[in-house]
């Protein structure tokens, strides 16, 4: 079998590798993540894209969506992890006990199914552009995958929808980022 040769940081068996956290020194997350990439880690960092009001005005920022964290993808058997606690804007790897433990794969995927495919980030600054008595979908929270109909907005984060609770409508208040359109 001539199959390509794998780089020096990578297992002969893919289902070794596992998603580990790495707690970074105070905001130098995006510092941490390019010196780990340059090493040839493979990193994720989720962003969030979130409205402000600075000097009286709205304006959106972009942070971790962890603050002080992101994940590697590392390998339990072959990877030499040594140089990670080493690494620029890095304080190590987060442990319970003395050993790391490892992030189960759909997590990470569920926070990478959330990410807007455009910014690759949360996106939380889009207006609501639902029209009144529009079906929507609650996306987040404990009515999650429930049907509503959007009522308005109230407040820059904030919308109310009307919804059937134990047979009878009820307005119920969430937050904007937790409705959606029906799919």
């Amino acid at each position: 079998m001539g199959g390509a040769q794998l780089p020096a940081r990578c297992c002969a068996e893919v289902p070794l590798k596992h998603w580990y956290t790495i707690q970074c020194k105070p905001r130098e997350e995006g510092r941490a993540e390019a010196n780990l990439d340059r090493q040839g880690y493979r990193t994720f960092r989720p962003l969030i894209r979130r409205p402000v009001r600075r000097g009286g005005r709205r304006t959106a920022v972009t942070e971790s969506l962890f603050p002080r964290y992101l994940f590697a993808q590392l390998c339990d058997v072959a990877e030499n992890w040594a140089p990670i606690r080493s690494t620029r804007g890095v304080l190590g790897l987060v442990r319970f006990g003395s050993s790391p433990v490892p992030v189960p794969e759909p997590i990470i995927e569920g926070i990478r199914l959330r990410l807007d495919p455009e910014s690759g980030c949360l996106d939380l600054t889009r207006d609501s552009d639902f029209a009144p008595q529009q079906p929507v979908t609650i996306t987040d929270g404990p009515f999650q995958g429930r049907e509503a109909l959007f009522l308005a907005r109230s407040g820059e984060e904030r919308v109310i929808v009307l919804m059937q609770i134990m047979s009878q409508c009820q307005q119920v208040e969430l937050p904007a980022a937790a409705v959606g359109p029906v799919v």
